[in-house]
């Protein structure tokens, strides 16, 4: 059974989106960094997202030469919209999930073995984590503070306790911070 792994860029401050600074973009990541991430996609079973951040990525990867490309190209993809009536892009082997969160993230997780790895945006990554839908947080924390913006945790309707797995820094200053929820 796959697990449900999210990837997203943060600020210091918690933030996953803002008018002032996109966490995900603040800093260079360096070439350590995109190696990290080279190798992790490169694992995926399938690519999980939200429709805003699927119109944003499949106007750009099919026509990319960059060494992401292949990996998020040829990896299934899953977005979670409920006004796409189907993939707009011609972005290859993508599904369009309309039904309950739960039920088909339950669906996907049956589907293989390797990760599905969530990229968000803030609604989808916040309902995920609000409905207990994620196994793993990799969170690459910027070195950046917004003071407002779109937290992550947004939608919790109470407190969260997760378990640091690893912290690992990078040269450019981002840090990567891996948790699991504490199931009891």
């Amino acid at each position: 059974m796959r697990s449900v792994t999210l990837y997203m860029s943060m600020s210091l401050d918690g933030f996953v989106g803002g008018d002032r600074d996109h966490p995900g973009m603040a800093v260079p990541e360096g070439p350590e960094l995109k190696q990290w991430k080279l190798d992790q996609i490169t694992k995926a079973g399938a690519h999980l997202m939200g429709r805003v951040t699927y119109q944003e990525m499949s106007s750009y990867w099919p026509h990319s030469d960059d060494p992401y490309a292949a990996p998020m190209n040829d990896i299934p993809k899953v977005v979670f919209s409920t006004t796409l009536s189907d993939a707009e892009a011609p972005w290859p082997d993508t599904y369009v999930a309309r039904g309950d969160l739960a039920t088909e993230i339950a669906a996907i997780k049956e589907q293989g073995d390797a990760d599905a790895i969530v990229w968000g945006g803030s609604r989808l990554a916040g309902a995920l984590a609000a409905a207990d839908l994620i196994d793993e947080y990799r969170l690459l924390i910027q070195p950046l503070a917004l003071g407002t913006g779109q937290p992550l945790f947004g939608q919790l309707t109470q407190s969260r306790y997760l378990n640091l797995v690893e912290a690992t820094p990078f040269p450019s200053g981002i840090v990567l911070h891996t948790y699991q929820p504490r199931r009891s």
